[in-house]
């Protein structure tokens, strides 16, 4: 790869930068790497946002939140977007009756990022869940708060994953009980050019607890993708 790929790092909730440094790293002058947030509470006006800051073409990187938030850039600028890499976001309509987050990272945010943290890493990935903790108090309650309620009332996608043309790499941890694989292989099929990984032993964040792997199959698909 003679010239460096800008892409775009967007970070899952309540998450920073930190969720994509050791990838980053690894990926060294293979990529021109940025790291974007915009926790507004309608996911078009962070669309707005990015694309505005965003250079003319990239390559595009989303976990959960920033998945969602990925899928709806690249179907707002599909024609600046050179390859989709998606984890752990389900491009489904939220379902009613869920729990509010929003109001608790209002309210008691300390006892909501204790209670994700053992919820986003595989059980066994003591050091990602302390790092998820330290993100998630840096990113804090009120930007959390604004992040889930863009998620709360975000569009049901499905119908229009037909339009996302650009090559995808789907990679999901086989132990997510947050957004289950099989929503992954799922959202992978709709996807008219898409690739779909499973990691063994890794929960929702693949590049927080597996990022050598992750790294190496990002960079696979990026040589196939340009």
């Amino acid at each position: 790869m003679s010239t460096s790929i800008a892409t775009l790092f967007i970070p899952a909730l309540l998450c920073d930068e930190r969720l994509y440094s050791d990838v980053i790293a690894k990926l060294g002058d293979q990529i021109d790497a940025r790291v974007m947030m915009s926790p507004k509470p309608l996911l078009a006006d962070s669309v707005a946002d990015i694309l505005a800051r965003a250079p003319a073409t990239f390559a595009l990187v989303g976990t959960s939140y920033g998945g969602n938030l990925a899928m709806e850039i690249a179907l707002a600028a599909p024609e600046r977007v050179t390859a989709l890499w998606l984890m752990g976001c389900d491009p489904a309509a939220p379902q009613a009756g869920g729990p509010d987050l929003a109001s608790g990272l209002e309210a008691t945010p300390d006892a909501v990022y204790g209670m994700l943290a053992g919820l986003v890493v595989h059980k066994e990935a003591t050091g990602s869940a302390v790092t998820f903790l330290e993100m998630a108090r840096a990113v804090g309650g009120a930007a959390g708060a604004a992040q889930a309620r863009a998620l709360a009332v975000r569009a049901e996608l499905t119908a229009r994953l037909k339009e996302l043309k650009m090559p995808v790499l789907a990679l999901w941890g086989a132990e997510d009980v947050l957004v289950p694989a099989a929503i992954g292989r799922k959202l992978a099929d709709a996807l008219p050019n898409a690739k779909f990984h499973q990691l063994a032993g890794c929960g929702h964040l693949p590049t927080l607890e597996k990022p050598a792997e992750s790294a190496a199959l990002f960079a696979n698909f990026l040589r196939n993708a340009h």
